[in-house]
């Protein structure tokens, strides 16, 4: 029995010697260093200096002494004196607030040596770094979880349904407002004029809460989902925190349409219209126009219908006559996506401008400076630009002013023949 006791007994105090006290200073080693007379060497933010040795003798002595003296910023901080077999002076100096601690393995010295010097160990206090300070986005993300979900692909006019979920990850309670936001040409279902706000509540660590609502696009095309907000104010502070940045893809057909016109040489005008599939699906397009009133159909029909393919143009040209100006009414596109959805486009209005002002004819000119008659006729290839662009009054003012520039040329012309 007093054997065992004897055993229990032993390795307590074993584990007592082996086990590094609680206040027990902790060392980082900065290695060996030599220090030759008048020196220096640089450890940490400190400077040591070997400033003096014992008298060099014909001889080594093992109570060789060495004098440092340390600096920190070029400022003088302490001095010591070390050496390893002397009884003034210890081997080991602990210095600078129990910050440096510097420990002698030699001094060697003598006429021997160019110059004396001495090798020791040099240890640097280990101090516990404080953790800096925690920050505001440091602090809620270690609080709160914030997840938005948002469908990657739908088509256009169907629901997206979007949640929101908030987790706490303390055990701590919280006040959450939710702030969210849909993507320009969205609109929320069914209620249009919601406000995206919420107000959730965390009671305990792995607690969750959740918000929902829905949205539709009316277009397709790919989309950038915004962040939802979260609003946290905990002990007087107030903290944020968004979700990432997602992509919707809305898929549907998307068409675009364009009405142009041109004048021909007969006062007719030339239509064409253009359909373009902007979308990603094909769909049939029914195109409905009209000419205007007082108008005659020449050629063709403007009313048409085709399957329009993703990213291809597709056109119609007709021709009507008229001696008016004239603006053209808007031609409409009708078609449905894949739910039968119907879809109306219109195009802008054409103006056409069918008669135009008849310009001032330029008058004649004449130069005598060297007896030679210089008269400017009639462009004819100008008068008959304008005779296609004129009423019937403004031809017939036209004829008369015509036929009297003709007989002044003549008169002009028989004139200038008789004086040669």
């Amino acid at each position: 029995m007093n054997h065992n006791k004897s055993i229990i007994l032993f390795l307590f105090i074993f584990f007592l010697l082996i086990l590094p006290s609680a206040g027990e200073t902790e060392w980082i080693d900065c290695g060996k260093k030599t220090l030759y007379w008048g020196e220096t060497i640089n450890i940490n933010d400190y400077t040591i200096e070997a400033v003096d040795f014992s008298p060099s003798r014909f001889t080594d002595f093992d109570d060789d002494w060495v004098l440092l003296e340390i600096y920190k910023d070029e400022a003088y901080l302490e001095g010591t004196t070390l050496s390893i077999n002397n009884s003034q002076f210890n081997d080991t100096a602990i210095l600078c607030n129990d910050k440096l601690k510097i420990v002698v393995k030699d001094v060697i010295t003598g006429y021997d040596i160019p110059s004396p010097y001495a090798i020791f160990q040099v240890y640097i206090l280990k101090e516990e770094t404080a953790s800096p300070p925690i920050t505001p986005e440091q602090w809620i993300n270690n609080t709160l979880e914030l997840s938005k979900f948002v469908t990657k692909e739908i088509h256009a006019g169907d629901w997206i349904d979007v949640e929101i979920r908030v987790e706490g990850l303390k055990d701590i309670d919280l006040n959450i407002i939710i702030n969210d936001f849909i993507p320009a040409g969205f609109e929320l279902v069914p209620n249009p004029d919601r406000k995206l706000v919420w107000n959730l509540s965390l009671s305990g660590k792995k607690n969750s809460d959740s918000c929902c609502y829905s949205m539709k696009a009316s277009k397709p095309g790919t989309f950038i989902i915004p962040s939802a907000k979260a609003i946290v104010e905990y002990h007087g502070a107030t903290y944020t925190k968004t979700t990432e940045i997602s992509k919707i893809i809305i898929h549907g057909p998307d068409i675009n349409l364009t009405k142009t016109a041109q004048i021909l040489e007969n006062k007719s005008i030339a239509v064409t219209v253009s359909v373009r599939n902007i979308g990603d699906r094909a769909t049939m397009v029914y195109i409905t126009d009209e000419i205007p009133e007082n108008a005659d159909l020449v050629l063709g029909d403007p009313n048409f219908n085709v399957v329009a393919q993703p990213d291809k143009i597709y056109s119609n040209d007709y021709i009507f006559k008229t001696n008016n100006n004239i603006d053209l009414p808007a031609v409409t596109a009708t078609f449905k996506d894949y739910r039968e959805r119907q879809h109306e486009v219109r195009s802008e209005i054409v103006t056409v401008i069918v008669q135009t002002p008849l310009a001032t004819p330029s008058p004649t000119t004449i130069s005598n400076s060297t007896q030679t008659l210089d008269i400017q006729q009639p462009d004819n290839n100008s008068i008959n630009e304008k005779l296609e662009n004129t009423s019937i009054h403004d031809m017939l003012l036209l004829g008369l002013i015509l036929s009297a520039t003709a007989i002044l040329y003549n008169v002009i012309r028989k004139k200038f023949q008789m004086n040669r």
